[in-house]
């Protein structure tokens, strides 16, 4: 199986049960933060700490509308999700007339960094070693895949999957 599938796995049987102690914090304030003067925040940390899966759960639960950030953006939900967003000032402000051209309350910028604009609301997103764990029972709950406990170098969500993944193509599992 690929990383890819095993996302895809992953985003067919989401539901905010889903989410972990981090992300519960993100989804909380995002819903604090839903339009008007807030038209634009940003959501950002490394790779792999489920900034994605939050864009890929707004989608499923109709709060927004998902994209990459190079893809063409057609919302259906009254938010937009914008992953693999620059984290550069002028890329920042080129999305605000977006809200009005596309009819819709706010777009949320996925990045890895925070964006470089001080009046934009920004909230990080890390994984901790309880956030592995919850992950991990969620992967056995809802898909019967048993990732080890989190070792040292899982430093990510991404990272535990990638040893699964490693450990099944190596005939472990």
């Amino acid at each position: 199986m690929t990383l890819a599938a095993l996302q895809q796995r992953i985003r067919d049987r989401l539901s905010p049960e889903w989410l972990t102690p981090s992300q519960q914090q993100v989804w909380k304030r995002l819903h604090r933060f839903h339009g008007s003067p807030h038209r634009v925040v940003n959501v950002y940390g490394p790779r792999g700490s489920g900034k994605s899966f939050l864009g890929w759960l707004m989608h499923r639960e109709g709060h927004a509308t998902y994209t990459k950030w190079s893809d063409e953006r057609r919302p259906i939900h009254p938010r937009l999700v914008l992953d693999n967003a620059p984290a550069d000032r002028a890329n920042a402000r080129s999305v605000r007339p977006l809200v009005d051209e596309l009819d819709i309350r706010q777009i949320i910028l996925l990045s890895r960094l925070r964006v470089d604009e001080p009046d934009m609301p920004a909230f990080a997103l890390a994984v901790t070693e309880h956030d592995l764990d919850h992950f991990r029972a969620n992967l056995y709950r809802h898909l019967n895949i048993v990732i080890p406990p989190a070792q040292p170098d899982y430093r990510s969500f991404r990272e535990a999957l990638e040893a699964y993944l490693s450990g099944e193509e190596n005939g472990r599992l």
